[in-house]
């Protein structure tokens, strides 16, 4: 009877043969997605890449917050499972402590600005993994009964790590920015202040005497914040017993614990550098060919004419920023041919230009991959900084902080972009970008560029972090760690070599020195000897 099947129906047979051998074959793994509360564009890294994790045929989980449970009801993430954990406060308060970042987005950038960016920040964040870990009960029994092969978590939320240390599963921390110098550093990934610019001052390689110097002090500086900024952790983790086997503080077992780093750049956009294996370059992860717009903005797109359409937006972050302060770009962009799309939560009081059309939440991506759009202006989040480049639209870039700084330097220095200080926002200057974007092609040309290196990739950034969390869940990544993380500091930076080679040295000299001498006074009373007298 079997042979009668397979001569009657080789080819369904064949195939079933062949599904079978690839179901037993496949790694299916339970994988824990915690990407801070759930908020903003670190998030969407976070989920995109449980999505691809997902698409790979793992079981993949996301942790949020109750602040943002409204996410896990998003019909286009049906793959993934959610778990919902609560706050000891209202969801309001905590909805409120993450538009602090608005709220000061205005500032100038300096020392007072990361400070109360810090502030803003860092109790509330100790405050959300206690009520996680401790007032959870049912969330805390779910997740130590999920079997989780792995957490892959936020950078930004220190508390993550320690989940993954409680439920003692491997970790894999995921960088949203570009921050190489900053995170790799914290990693334990080597660090040429020479050529790496410190992130957020918007240095590029070939720096100058003076800007090197700004280089080192701002690396350290920088250091000694997030230093500053984990620091409650110890206290929590300590409270709670959480792993103290595992010897080192919460700043050194972020470089320690994890198995694997996935880094949100690329070295077709950022500049040169040197990693270990375990960092994973996965720029542009939220980049993809443009889906299908909705009618009514496939229609406004197409009404553009030959004059195509420019978009703005100023990111997740940027809710409640002074209204006074927008009014130029209104006033800007409506003396151009060109329509607009602007990304704008609330109705403003100023009247907009009729060429100007405004939606509290937009498509970023597949309108930076309609054929009409002209150019993308923004606040230089890295998501859309990657978006752009992959669909080969240029930029203008009014960094609010952060990382924005060094995305602008970068698309001037390329010549794919421009940038307007946020302190020096007017109409003219506004125009004066826009006008220069749009009337010079050599922009354009270094945008489809960039596009083209891109999508030349052996495979999409998602699917690699996909197959390098795949790998370390398969055979570990102990031996793509840096080696350097477990000597001190002493040996790290050869101190001790080079104090050894300094006395080899000091002590020839000084043997040599002694040996001349010796030779000299010799010879002087050899040559100088007085003649005796003869009787």
């Amino acid at each position: 009877m079997m042979m009668l099947l397979l001569k009657r129906t080789p080819v369904p047979t064949v195939c079933f043969c062949v599904l079978l051998i690839g179901c037993t074959s496949v790694f299916a793994e339970n994988v824990l997605i915690s990407c801070s509360v759930g908020e903003g564009s670190h998030y969407f890294v976070g989920k995109t890449i449980g999505k691809y994790l997902a698409k790979h045929g793992h079981n993949v989980t996301v942790l949020l917050s109750n602040a943002y449970a409204y996410r896990a009801e998003n019909p286009d993430d049906r793959e993934l499972n959610f778990i919902i954990f609560n706050h000891s406060v209202p969801p309001e308060a905590v909805r409120e402590r993450h538009k602090g970042y608005s709220k000061i987005a205005l500032e100038p950038l300096g020392a007072r600005f990361f400070y109360n960016l810090t502030m803003s920040q860092r109790q509330g964040n100790v405050d959300d993994c206690e009520d996680l870990l401790v007032r959870n009960p049912d969330v805390m029994h779910r997740l130590e009964h999920g079997n989780f092969s792995a957490v892959v978590y936020d950078q930004i939320w220190t508390c993550s790590l320690f989940l993954a240390m409680k439920l003692d599963t491997m970790a894999i921390m995921s960088n949203p920015m570009a921050a190489l110098d900053l995170a790799g550093s914290q990693v334990g990934n080597p660090t040429n202040l020479a050529l790496m610019p410190t992130g957020m001052t918007g240095f590029r390689p070939d720096m100058s005497f003076f800007q090197r110097v700004v280089n080192v002090l701002a690396h350290e500086a920088i250091k000694i914040i997030l230093t500053f900024f984990i620091s409650p952790f110890d206290e929590l983790r300590q409270r709670l017993a959480i792993r103290p086997d595992l010897p080192g503080t919460a700043m050194e077992l972020i470089a320690t614990y994890p198995s694997l780093f996935l880094f949100n750049f690329e070295f077709g956009i950022e500049y040169p550098a040197a990693v270990y294996p375990n960092i994973i370059p996965i720029g542009g992860i939220t980049a993809k060919p443009a889906g299908a717009l909705p009618e009514e903005l496939e229609d406004f797109m197409e009404s553009s004419g030959e004059h195509g359409v420019i978009l703005f937006t100023l990111g997740t972050y940027a809710h409640q920023i002074r209204v006074g302060w927008l009014q130029p770009f209104a006033e800007a962009l409506g003396k151009f041919p060109q329509k607009v799309l602007w990304q704008m939560s609330t109705t403003p009081p100023f009247k907009l230009p009729s060429n100007v059309k405004t939606l509290p939440w937009l498509p970023q991506n597949d309108i930076l991959g309609h054929p009409k759009t002209r150019l993308f202006i923004s606040q230089g989040g890295n998501n859309g900084f990657y978006e752009s480049q992959f669909h080969g639209v240029p930029v203008i870039i009014i960094p609010l902080g952060g990382d924005a700084v060094d995305a602008a330097t970068r698309a001037v220095h390329r010549g794919f972009g421009l940038t307007v200080d946020k302190s020096e926002v007017t109409t003219e200057r506004l125009h004066t970008a826009i006008h220069t974007i749009l009337n010079n092609d050599s922009f354009a040309q270094v945008a489809k560029r960039n596009s083209e290196i891109l999508r030349s990739r052996d495979m999409h950034p998602g699917d690699r972090a996909a197959f390098w969390v795949t790998h370390v869940m398969r055979h570990g990544g102990e031996y793509m760690r840096n080696p350097s993380l477990e000597l001190s500091f002493v040996q790290r930076h050869l101190i001790d070599v080079a104090a050894f080679l300094l006395a080899v040295i000091a002590s020839v000299v000084v043997v040599a020195f002694f040996l001349c001498r010796c030779c000299c006074r010799c010879c002087k009373r050899i040559c100088f000897r007085p003649k005796q007298k003869s009787d």
